[in-house]
């Protein structure tokens, strides 16, 4: 995560930008808490950030990290059960991203399903305030990569397409070319038009793209 697939230091410092004035944040998909680490050497102004994942493991490491700096809740998205407390909410490498492709910036999702998209949306509208923004990351596409790391790992990954606008992309780990750790996902991935119809349905209207092009940034509608 932190062999250059990312740039969490530009994301950190355009969010820093956006967010001027919300003091209540929610980043979708915390992880191991690197954009929140990087997001508070940045805001010094008593900004209070929530981290939210489904993966214990991802945020045990987020807690060594962060340590009570930041609120981290254990949550699956489609599940989402917060009160309406938020001035803002971020998705970097998370649930949504945008992907620079040219042209075309699709957005990109975990969850593969329109259901659970639409679900998960309509949680996210009912727990931000009147006025909050949702910013969506843009970064590179799915594709297939390799990246040697330190220790001999070596990090892989392999993008295949499946019927209509899903793909599967897994994820591996190899050491002396034996596997030692693999992840298989599954995401969704919308043309542009589509993606932001989507957040339109679910109350969220495009209002454009950050000055230094790292995020999709939409409003609650009312």
């Amino acid at each position: 995560m932190t062999s250059g697939y990312y740039d969490y230091d530009a994301y950190a410092a355009e969010l820093t930008d956006l967010l001027q004035g919300r003091r209540d944040v929610l980043e979708l998909g915390v992880g191991t808490g690197l954009v929140c680490e990087r997001l508070l050497r940045c805001r010094t102004d008593g900004l209070h950030l929530t981290g939210l994942d489904h993966t214990e493991s991802m945020l045990a490491q987020a807690r060594a990290r962060l340590g009570e700096r930041v609120q981290l809740l254990n949550q699956d998205i489609q599940r989402l059960d917060l009160p309406a407390s938020f001035d803002g909410a971020f998705s970097v490498g998370g649930v949504w991203a945008h992907y620079r492709t040219g042209a075309e910036t699709p957005l990109g999702s975990h969850l593969p399903d329109h259901e659970g998209n639409v679900n998960a949306l309509r949680r996210l509208h009912a727990a931000l305030r009147p006025g909050a923004v949702l910013l969506i990351a843009v970064q590179r596409p799915h594709d297939d990569y390799e990246h040697v790391l330190p220790n001999g790992l070596v990090y892989e990954q392999t993008v295949k397409a499946l019927s209509g606008d899903r793909l599967v992309k897994d994820y591996c780990l190899r050491q002396d070319r034996r596997v030692v750790a693999h992840q298989q996902c599954v995401f969704r991935v919308l043309a542009e038009s589509r993606g932001k119809a989507l957040l339109q349905e679910c109350g969220f209207r495009f209002t454009g793209v950050s000055p230094k092009g790292n995020f999709y940034a939409y409003a609650k509608s009312s």
